[in-house]
């Protein structure tokens, strides 16, 4: 199967309303949903998309270019939410039509599990599950960043005595040496 494919089926594939081609929220919600339908279904053994840590968690390069691509054909519509075209529906559906049971059944609870969900649930629920994507996390460092700030001022520190001490950790310095 190709990935271009897999983004077309994930975009066709019926949600929580019941209705083919259920618009994906967000691009934050396609990446993850990709994510997740090739992490948790019968499509982890399908060769797709390859995911990185970034900001907003795992990110997909070659999703966003496909994507792009389809909006720039004019088979997808992303200005509000993320849904087929006329043209870009008669196209996934000679795809979704040849699909098995199995492999319609896995896309369509993916959208319908988490194509509901608040972006910052669903961000929560992959943070939780897939640590690894989340090292470059902005939500990450904005919470650490907070809870730094807050046992500073209950301990009578300042920031700059926490970062001294961070980098006396990070770059020991042998102290008995002359």
């Amino acid at each position: 199967m190709q990935k271009l494919d897999l983004i077309k089926l994930l975009i066709y594939a019926r949600g929580s309303t019941m209705k083919d081609n259920e618009c994906i929220p967000s691009k934050t919600h396609l990446q993850k949903e990709m994510l997740l339908l090739l992490k948790e279904t019968i499509f982890q053994k399908v060769d797709g998309y390859k995911f990185v840590p970034l900001f907003n968690g795992p990110f997909s390069r070659e999703l966003d270019i496909d994507l792009n691509m389809l909006v720039a054909s004019g088979l997808v519509n992303d200005s509000d939410g993320i849904a087929f075209t006329p043209n870009g529906f008669k196209d996934a559906q000679a795809i979704w039509n040849c699909q098995g049971k199995v492999q319609k059944a896995a896309l369509s609870r993916i959208k319908e599990k988490y194509n509901r969900l608040t972006s910052e649930k669903l961000l929560d629920y992959v943070y939780e599950k897939y640590k690894k994507y989340t090292v470059k996390s902005h939500m990450i460092l904005d919470n650490l960043y907070i809870y730094f700030d807050s046992f500073a001022l209950e301990n009578d520190v300042t920031i700059n005595d926490l970062d001294s001490a961070f980098n006396r950790i990070r770059h020991p310095v042998n102290e008995n040496c002359n």
